[in-house]
């Protein structure tokens, strides 16, 4: 009898410890979370479009919204090891240097690899520098680190249409740019200050991630662009290549396997998403010609009226 509850106690025993291991596994299953056995992969995105703050209701548009919504899924995934940004874009507006912060964020958490495809020029450039390295196809357009304001005067066409405007302002700089009235030379050289501004800000970007690479300054100033070979040899570009190099370095610098998987990630979109404002709804831009924009973007858009709308200077990075 006694032999018997000394085998009884035993298996309870045995039976108890197991529930504790077994808890204690499922513990740490829980703790470390199922990402953890994830295989390892590399997330693609694509960052294609003019950049701007508001998405167009006829066209597309890269918004810093948008970014930020495809980054931070891949922030948030532990077994997306490495990045690889597809860009196509020929820049936009001052929305670029808000991209760029976003990117840059990334850069510091996740090996990142930028593949330009097609354009790579001005703010789309902008974008490209806090990666790792930059792969360019031989036939993209990179370059163009600089800014452009085109101002458009229509007073002689409307004094033709019978048309007369009246401006009241507080000071004599508040319409600067405006089409209703010639320029000053003042003007310019109001408008001049601020594209040397933007552009200042631009070269030091690329001085703080490319400085020891660029081999002509003076070149590179004049915010010229380049095939992808020709911005190899200034040093924009690391190098020249396909999407295929772009995502095997991108393997190798994350020490992955030459097989690990790549993802292209996208943000679902819904009317429902639209309705609670977790994306940004199509807009219906302004284009009435009320003061100047400054753009970093080439080529130019060939509507001239898309140029000149509501001011963005209070968007400029300070």
């Amino acid at each position: 009898m006694a032999s018997r509850r000394v085998v009884l106690v035993t298996v309870l025993a045995l039976a108890l410890s197991m529930l504790i291991l077994l808890g204690s596994i499922g513990v740490a299953l829980i703790w470390v979370g199922p990402a953890a056995f994830k295989v390892p992969y590399v997330a693609v995105l694509k960052l294609q479009g003019v950049i701007d703050y508001e998405k167009p209701l006829l066209g597309g548009a890269l918004t810093p919204r948008d970014v930020k919504g495809l980054v931070d899924i891949v922030r948030g995934d532990p077994a997306a090891r490495a990045v690889v940004l597809i860009v196509n874009s020929p820049g936009g507006t001052s929305a670029a240097f808000e991209v760029y912060e976003i990117v840059k964020g990334l850069a510091k958490e996740k090996v990142l690899i930028v593949y330009i495809t097609g354009y790579g020029t001005s703010g789309g450039y902008l974008i490209t520098l806090p990666a790792r390295e930059i792969i360019a196809h031989p036939t993209a357009l990179v370059g163009s680190a600089g800014a452009v304001a085109v101002l458009v005067n229509l007073k002689g066409l409307y004094e033709k249409l019978g048309i007369n405007i009246t401006t009241v302002k507080s000071g004599d700089l508040k319409d600067v740019g405006s089409p209703y009235r010639n320029l000053t030379e003042n003007d310019l050289k109001v408008v001049q200050s601020f594209i040397n501004d933007v552009a200042g800000v631009f070269a030091s970007k690329v001085r703080e991630h490319r400085g020891d690479k660029i081999r002509d300054w003076n070149e590179i100033l004049r915010a010229s662009v380049y095939s992808g070979g020709k911005a190899k040899e200034l040093g924009l570009i690391d190098m020249v290549g396909t999407l295929e190099d772009a995502l095997k370095r991108a393997r190798e610098l994350a020490q992955l396997p030459e097989d690990a998987p790549a993802k292209t990630i996208k943000k679902e979109v819904s009317l429902i998403d639209i309705l609670l404002g977790r994306i940004e709804a199509p807009k219906i831009a302004s284009r009435e010609p009320l003061s100047v924009e400054i753009l970093v973007m080439w080529p130019l858009p060939s509507e001239p009226w898309t140029l000149i709308i509501t001011s963005q200077l209070q968007n400029l990075p300070k």
